[in-house]
């Protein structure tokens, strides 16, 4: 016999709040195994029992605003406001939520009420300045991190975040000085390396972006989006023959990897050896997705040449 008969067995009694509380459990249990359609019918089924169970209606907000149900989400978020007023969290999460739906003016409004509850939490901190970066208030937002890693200077990902909000403003020296920063409180710290090497070679400093994605790889072997960067910058400094053998290691880790096809051909065709590019635009040709035109069309063009070299 389910959890579910076991309630219905106990006839006409009504539901208490230990039946809500019951229910809210087992919806936590099925939240665990990514069974989200289970997780709201319990829900509904704890406040079913006991309308005013805050938790209950602020879990059914935070599951419905991840399958992007905006209005219903942010109306159980209300409820769950409404019955606990002073909780910090329920503001963050609704902020989170109204962020994700894109209401970046609403969303701030709540962020600030969960901050002038809680104000130096570095989570709804960090919460905000993100929101503020995706409304491209980057000014306000950077602010706001130089807060988060003056409240707590050895968070490597404090500085990362920071780093990472920089870099989509085009802040780049500033984002690199920050990436610098992460890995040398941690310095197994791989992403900050692969990113930093990214903002380098944005600034076309080729050189110091391939000792960064080095550091990368060294600390996670399997970072192909560092080899295939790492590519990128080795063919910019002529070196087309380190560049080819970077993305030969992508294509053993992405055998499909149609992108990568194309760069292994381009580097071979820069090397004089025709042939193979012919081969391995042909192969980038087979794995491309059909609506990806501007590869396919760079790869038609690649195989061309190649052909009549």
């Amino acid at each position: 016999m389910g959890l579910f008969d076991r309630f219905k067995k106990q006839g006409d009694a009504a539901p208490t709040d230990a039946d809500s509380a019951m229910w809210l459990a087992q919806a936590e249990s099925y939240v665990r195994l990514s069974r989200y359609t289970d997780a709201l019918h319990c829900l509904d089924k704890a406040i079913l029992c006991d309308a005013k169970n805050p938790v209950a209606w602020h879990e059914k907000g935070r599951l419905l605003a991840m399958a992007k149900e905006e209005k219903t989400s942010i109306s159980c978020y209300d409820k769950a406001i409404e019955l606990r007023p002073e909780s910090a969290v329920y503001y963050h999460n609704k902020g989170d939520a109204l962020a994700s739906f894109g209401r970046y003016a609403e969303a701030d409004v709540c962020f600030l009420k969960a901050l002038s509850l809680s104000p130096d939490d570095v989570v709804f901190l960090t919460s905000h300045a993100r929101m503020l970066s995706l409304a491209k208030k980057y000014r306000e937002a950077d602010d706001i991190m130089v807060k988060v890693c003056g409240l707590e200077p050895r968070g490597p990902e404090h500085w990362f975040n920071r780093a990472t909000m920089l870099f989509e403003c085009g802040k780049m020296e500033d984002a690199i000085s920050c990436y610098k920063a992460a890995f040398e409180i941690a310095p197994g710290h791989a992403v900050s390396y692969f990113n930093c090497a990214n903002a380098l070679s944005s600034l076309g400093r080729y050189e110091e972006a391939v000792f960064y994605y080095d550091k990368a790889l060294k600390y996670e072997r399997s970072l192909t989006g560092a080899m295939n960067n790492k590519g990128f910058a080795l063919s910019n400094l002529g070196k087309h023959a380190d560049a080819y053998d970077c993305f030969r290691r992508v294509l053993i880790a992405l055998p499909k990897d149609a992108n990568a096809w194309y760069n292994k051909g381009y580097e071979q065709m820069l090397l004089g050896k025709y042939s193979e590019a012919v081969s391995s635009f042909d192969n980038a040709l087979s794995f491309a997705d059909g609506n990806d035109r501007e590869l396919i069309a760079k790869c038609r063009e690649a195989k061309e040449k190649a052909a009549r070299s």
